[in-house]
């Protein structure tokens, strides 16, 4: 259980807002001190809570919100769950990551309490059908400039320069050159590289592909990944719990069976600021 608000502004909490360790958000409930007495550590919490709102007085005053309103934002569904309720009708479940919480946090959830947009975008990625052969890199002489930018995602094209930026990263893919693409701040060279991706993509070559970027900038790289392409980007990023769950649901299709499929890879994408992924192949 965390204690996350109070009803009154008296030092002596009669009435508390709180959520279930196993449960999200979603689920959080007020509660009087003695319907929670049954929690031996309830008093030990309390005592962690009031603290915590000691040293957070003045933000707690300007700040009416008992919580992140994100953390009812669902980021991505990773796997579902079907089963019957006490009464044998059918009941499904999914497996939730929310939004600006770590993957740690994740949590079983009715269909009904979740966006169909979302269940329709879990859906469209589970129906693809996994890639049980490696596609080799076109000739060199396969290469042709393009004259005008595609249409991405969200009616997104490229400018001009931008449109040079991945004539030239191709032709370098093609003739196996490693090369840098260094221009100023603010012209678009994480969309460049992004697009650059998406066309290797398309030509049947769906990765996975390796991104390794500063912390701070890897919320952008997603926002743009998810708004140029329709590649499945996965943040690789957290506490150990956090990694083990991304290992879990997001690096591998599943089988008939619902076990983890070891052998073919789920992810198009993986964005991190480390490493530490040794045992992993990825493309270019």
């Amino acid at each position: 259980m965390e204690c996350i608000g109070k009803c009154n502004g008296s030092t002596v909490l009669s009435n508390i807002f709180f959520t279930s360790s196993s449960s999200s958000y979603l689920h959080c409930q007020w509660a009087s001190v003695e319907e929670l007495d049954k929690d031996k550590r309830i008093q030990q919490k309390i005592k962690r809570f009031k603290a915590k709102q000691g040293q957070n007085k003045f933000l707690s005053e300007i700040d009416d919100e008992l919580f992140n309103p994100d953390y009812v934002e669902v980021d991505r569904i990773m796997d579902f769950s079907r089963s019957t309720d006490d009464n044998g009708e059918p009941v499904t479940h999914y497996l939730v990551k929310w939004c600006s919480l770590p993957y740690e946090d994740s949590t079983w959830e009715l269909k009904q309490d979740i966006d169909q947009a979302k269940i329709e975008e879990f859906e469209k990625l589970m129906s693809r059908e996994p890639e049980m052969e490696r596609v080799e890199r076109p000739p060199a002489d396969d290469w042709k400039k393009s004259e005008s930018s595609r249409e991405y995602k969200n009616n997104n094209k490229l400018r001009e320069y931008q449109l040079e930026g991945v004539n030239w990263l191709l032709f370098n893919w093609y003739n196996t050159r490693n090369c840098i693409l260094a221009d100023e701040m603010g012209l678009g060279k994480t969309i460049q590289s992004i697009t650059f991706l998406y066309e290797i993509y398309l030509k049947g070559i769906h990765g996975p592909f390796l991104v390794i970027a500063p912390l701070s900038t890897i919320p952008n790289w997603e926002r743009e990944f998810r708004t140029w392409t329709e590649l499945n980007v996965v943040v690789y990023h957290g506490s150990q719990a956090s990694r083990r769950t991304i290992q879990l649901y997001e690096m591998y299709f599943k089988d008939p069976q619902c076990c983890s499929g070891k052998a073919v890879r789920q992810m198009q994408t993986l964005l991190c600021h480390d490493t530490h992924l040794n045992k992993y192949a990825f493309t270019l």
